[in-house]
């Protein structure tokens, strides 16, 4: 209950703060399945729709996209992996201006674990296709993430991720995320995560503001 006390206030305020300037508040809810197919190597699938709730000082509810995934994962040592992963996102038909997009992804992700905190980093490079265009984008990914019960396997997460972008039909954008969920285990190998994302989108030219209230079930499979 804390929890969407705490979301609710921060979006209250947002919403005040940003009324004069660029702002969209979305609701993202997501699916994921993870299956580990040897000791080193694991896929995992995921489905994701993402909603926008307020915009242009307007509150509804429309979808904007919806993004099915694919990952494999292959362990290098015990704190240190690689992946490649490929999306589909489906905005045309939720928008006629909007194109669909392809995505091949490759990463390497590393993390360090100290007492109680583990410290998680992601280096994540992108190969957006469209119809028109080709967006090139390279991210990085820095989170925290502390056990709050062992029993129940509460926990609380956060994340900060820097992103560049280059494409012939744009100039370079620059964005900024950071986000905190609360996470807990509802069922044996299901984990339910709640919490917000904040966004500085293009930040260097046309910078607009972008607040993601996120729900993702985890169901972990041996």
């Amino acid at each position: 209950m804390k929890v969407f006390l705490i979301l609710g206030m921060c979006v209250l305020g947002i919403f005040q703060s940003r009324a004069q300037e660029k702002f969209t508040f979305f609701l993202e809810p997501e699916i994921e399945i993870n299956y580990n197919v040897t000791s080193t190597y694991s896929h995992s699938f995921g489905i994701e729709n993402r909603n926008i709730l307020y915009e242009d000082s307007h509150l509804g509810y429309a979808v904007k996209q919806i993004d099915v995934s694919h990952f494999s994962e292959f362990k290098l040592k015990e704190n240190q992996a690689i992946g490649l992963g490929i999306q589909y996102r489906f905005e045309n038909t939720f928008d006629g201006s909007e194109e669909n997009e392809l995505r091949f992804m490759q990463q390497f992700e590393w993390e360090n674990v100290k007492s109680r905190y583990t410290f998680k980093s992601r280096l994540r490079n992108e190969q957006r296709i469209y119809a028109s265009t080709i967006k090139y984008r390279l991210r990085y990914e820095f989170g925290l993430k502390y056990p709050l019960n062992s029993i129940t396997n509460t926990y609380l997460k956060t994340e900060a991720e820097t992103l560049f972008e280059l494409s012939k039909t744009q100039k370079p954008e620059l964005e900024q995320r950071i986000s905190a969920v609360y996470g807990f285990t509802v069922f044996p190998k299901t984990d339910l995560e709640i919490g917000a994302q904040y966004r500085l989108a293009d930040y260097t030219q046309k910078l607009s503001h972008e607040l993601f209230i996120v729900i993702g079930i985890a169901i972990n499979l041996i």
